[in-house]
């Protein structure tokens, strides 16, 4: 259930102008239980929205972590909560960097699940190829 891999995965490394995009496809019997988390984790963040790569993105984001959801049907053809998190920070130029940003709202999103009893059956993490960053 946890995503651990904190490293870089595009075919080149992440630059300053880009985000890197990891998804958490969350499967529970409750889907607004997980998403009342996923408000209370993000309360603190302001809302953006942004076009990217010619696309409309809406979501929360504190300036270095964006957070971006919606209720998608799952290539099974079930009902899943997508969260993506895109981190910015190149490894090396920026503390802590993109990879450990993932890493961090990933674990904290897992802990405050299992702390507030919401039962899950699955999540699924997808690394997106990085995108460019509107901010």
């Amino acid at each position: 259930m946890r995503w651990h891999k904190r490293v870089e995965w595009g075919p080149a490394a992440l630059s300053a102008q880009q985000w890197a995009v990891l998804e958490a496809q969350i499967e529970a019997p409750d889907l607004d239980a997980a998403e009342q988390v996923l408000d209370d984790l993000t309360g603190f963040m302001d809302p953006f929205r942004a076009d990217v790569e010619g696309r409309p993105m809406v979501g929360e984001s504190d300036g270095q972590l964006a957070v971006v959801r919606r209720r998608v049907a799952d290539r099974r053809g079930r009902r899943v909560l997508s969260v993506q998190f895109l981190a910015a920070g190149p490894v090396g130029q920026a503390v802590p960097h993109a990879f450990d940003r993932l890493g961090s709202a990933s674990a904290e999103l897992v802990d405050q699940l299992q702390a507030e009893g919401v039962r899950i059956e699955e999540i699924r993490w997808f690394e997106h190829p990085y995108v460019e960053r509107p901010f």
